[in-house]
């Protein structure tokens, strides 16, 4: 065993990636020569690598969002729905976090499952979503994840739907591409800090520039602190460093480092329902242990190598290894309060989880003319290593008061407090080897198709102890074929109809459950939609039906008895999804989204409620909706900036944000209320520096954001957050 950013990887992996590494390149090389051989014999000039320029307003048909193709296909091409969130826009609106910034994305919903308060989770369509930074893989599990800031974040892309027969390891509800802001060839820089409610303050700097003749650099580093409403503590301390090197004119090198040291106080309980299932007590209320305690220390180091081999092909390498040390202290299960008012079932969890995670890619793309048809094809090779080592202690704690809970325990030594012994102590490994290729055929102006197919052969095992079984090994290998195909139909340049079908299929590694998957989650959806542009480009209008669903996943079907975990789950919703963007005239700017949908599970599995069944009774969860899922929400952001005058630059915003109703259990017998929740903004800019004041929740209504396993998260009180950022150019 040796050690790579301070933590474990096996010497094996290390060597296959170095071995795979030097094959593909080396193979790749000597395709690249002769196609390059040949372009030089007749004559053509080596291609200029291009930059976008951003001239494209983000999300609109002309937009480009690799995330949906790995390619540079724009929007109105793609039979798929992709959602942009731009850096302005989460400038505007004041966004801290990765829950603020996901307002903007239709059906996306926070989930507490998997996040538990010190981590990003999410749900689109009703199904899970995962993580992926600048196109390479973001971990392999959403599950004890980290808190993501939006510091270095360019914009933000969301693919809609299983996305396996591109990413591999993809959610079912879809994939969350973080496009981090890059090198430039000229010198800028920009710093800024906030201050705010609830303790909140924040510094970050940003600089970037060219460093002698065939490098170009950049740094960012960002430090936050809040002290959190209810106690929620948080600190962070984040910065990235980036190199580009310009090999030739041809050719590049991207090497990007970030190193992050996150500290959260996480909370499992929020507010806790009563013996009626309701939540009536006040939000300030705090059920979560004390010494509740998350540490995530992450080291990524990232080399992409870019080669326009000619006018029509290119050749991408990438390389990633992201360590990570997660120590939590935090609660697991517990229950709604009995008859007597006390809150039962509670306990704490000690986990130390050392994740290392290897992701090497080679992908080619060729444009090619077969008469009057163009391909764009995407073929690429991926191998993927995981290597995670998890220990996890367990106590059961003391029953408390719903209506007072004082006298909560303040360490491990506290009346009550009793040990639960080990629960496992573990090692994750998984290997895997990837093929993908896929096609996108113009088959005339109007008339466009995408093919695309993948396998996986995936090599895991889980080995160790686990309470009540003592040792034991899991080890299995698959073979998992995905495939993605769809249409579009464009009428005019301004209006494109589309209809896409595309499967997903991926091993859970997540060190949450007490054993990983025996069996992949498998998953599928069918979409049609329609995008178009209209009035002179000033309505940018976005409609999609759905139908998604997922397969073979973990479900809790008691809260309270962390053992009764099975890969039971089985889902499925459908909706449609409406997004809207409007610009009547200059400085005016509206946008908005909304989905209707009816999640269901399909699992007939049995579950029960401590609190509410008799001894030994248990109820079947078909038919009801999966926890945490609200069937209907929307979110409308305004703003007007002026444009004339002395009071150029100054920009009014006003937003509102509604979710429906959801449930905190499978049973659907705790629901969470509906909101509406109101937020401002105001800022002024001149020539190189802006000030801002962002205000949440307007009406200071008590709202409840999250599910969690007994109750509900509350939403932040009326709160306020002012902002000053100096540009140097």
């Amino acid at each position: 065993m040796k050690y790579l950013f301070g933590f474990k990887r096996g010497r094996g992996g290390i060597v296959r990636i170095a071995i795979l590494g030097a094959w593909v390149w080396s193979s790749s090389n000597a395709v690249a020569q002769d196609a390059l051989a040949k372009d030089q014999e007749k004559g053509a000039e080596l291609p200029e690598i291009k930059v976008s320029t951003g001239r494209v307003r983000p999300g609109t048909l002309e937009d480009v969002a690799r995330t949906g193709t790995k390619t540079d296909t724009p929007l109105r091409d793609v039979p798929a729905s992709v959602a942009v969130v731009p850096a302005s826009l989460l400038k505007e609106q004041g966004v801290i976090n990765m829950d603020d910034a996901m307002r903007n994305v239709s059906s996306v919903q926070p989930l507490m499952g998997g996040g538990y308060g010190f981590a990003n989770n999410y749900t689109s369509r009703g199904l899970p979503l995962s993580f992926f930074r600048d196109d390479m893989p973001d971990g392999t599990s959403p599950q004890n994840g980290y808190y993501r800031t939006m510091y270095d974040v360019e914009r933000i892309e969301v693919l809609k739907g299983p996305g396996s027969a591109l990413f591999g390891s993809a959610g079912p509800g879809g994939s969350i591409n973080m496009i981090t802001r890059q090198p430039r060839s000229g010198f800028a820089a920009s710093a800024g800090t906030m201050l705010g409610s609830f303790g909140t303050r924040n510094g970050y700097a940003d600089v970037t520039g060219p460093i002698g003749q065939n490098f170009a650099g950049r740094v960012i580093a960002d430090l936050e602190h809040a002290d959190g409403f209810r106690g929620l503590k948080r600190n962070v301390f984040e910065i990235s460093p980036t190199l580009l090197w310009r090999l030739a004119d041809d050719k590049t090198l991207l090497v990007d480092f970030d190193h992050r040291d996150i500290h959260i106080r996480p909370d499992n309980y929020g507010t806790l329902f009563n013996i009626n299932s309701q939540l009536v007590v006040p939000r300030e209320n705090r059920y979560y242990t004390p010494f509740n305690n998350t540490s995530n220390t992450i080291n990524r180091v990232t080399a992409v190598h870019n080669w326009a081999i000619s006018a029509d092909l290119n050749m991408r390498t990438a390389f990633t290894y992201d360590g990570r040390l997660l120590n939590l202290v935090r609660n697991g299960g517990g229950n709604q309060a009995n008859a007597a008012g006390m809150i039962t079932g509670r306990d704490v969890r000690f986990q130390t989880d050392h994740q290392g995670f290897a992701t090497f890619q080679n992908e080619f793309i060729w444009k090619k003319y077969t008469g009057p048809i163009k391909h764009t094809f995407l073929g690429g090779f991926e191998y993927k290593n995981t290597d995670i080592t998890t220990v996890r202690n367990d106590f059961s704690l003391p029953n408390i008061s719903l209506l007072n809970p004082v006298g909560l325990e303040t360490s491990l030594n506290s009346p009550g407090v009793t040990s639960k012994g080990q629960i496992f102590d573990r090692r994750i490994n998984s290997d895997q080897f990837s093929f993908y290729a896929q096609d996108q055929i113009d088959l005339s102006e109007q008339f466009k198709l995408r093919l695309g197919i993948r396998n996986d052969l995936v090599e895991w095992s889980d080995k160790g102890f686990q309470s009540g079984v003592g040792y034991r090994e899991i080890v299995r290998s698959r073979s998992l074929t995905t495939y993605s195909t769809g249409g579009v139909y464009q009428p005019t340049k301004y209006l494109s109809f589309y209809a896409g079908y595309s499967t997903g299929a991926f091993i859970n590694l997540s060190t949450e459950p007490t054993a990983v998957a025996t069996a992949p989650e498998t998953s599928d959806q069918i979409e049609v939609g329609a995008k178009t542009t209209l009035v002179e480009g000033k309505v940018d209008l976005n409609v999609a039906l759905f139908q998604t669903s997922r397969n073979n996943y973990f479900i809790n079907l008691n809260p309270a008895a962390t053992n009764l975990q099975t890969q039971d789950g089985k889902d499925r919703s459908r909706g449609v999804e409406v997004t809207l963007a409007v610009r009547p005239f200059a400085g005016l700017s509206i946008i908005g989204n909304g989905v209707w949908m009816d999640p269901e599970t399909l699992s007939k599995a049995l579950a029960r409620n401590n609190i509410l069944f008799a001894p030994g009774e248990f109820r079947s969860i078909a038919g009801n909706r999966p926890v945490g899922v609200a069937t209907n929400m929307g979110n409308l952001w305004a703003t007007y900036q002026i444009q004339t005058g002395l009071a150029q630059g100054l920009m009014f915003g006003f937003g509102v944000t509604y979710k429906g109703d959801s449930f905190a259990d499978t049973l659907n017998l705790l629901r969470v209320p509906s909101y509406v929740v109101y937020d401002a903004a105001v800022s002024y800019r001149v020539k190189r520096m802006e000030v801002a004041v962002n205000v949440r929740n307007l009406t200071d209504k008590t709202y409840y954001t999250t599910p969690t396993f007994a109750g509900a998260l509350p939403g932040n009180p009326l709160s306020a957050f002012g902002s000053i950022r100096f540009y140097f150019n």
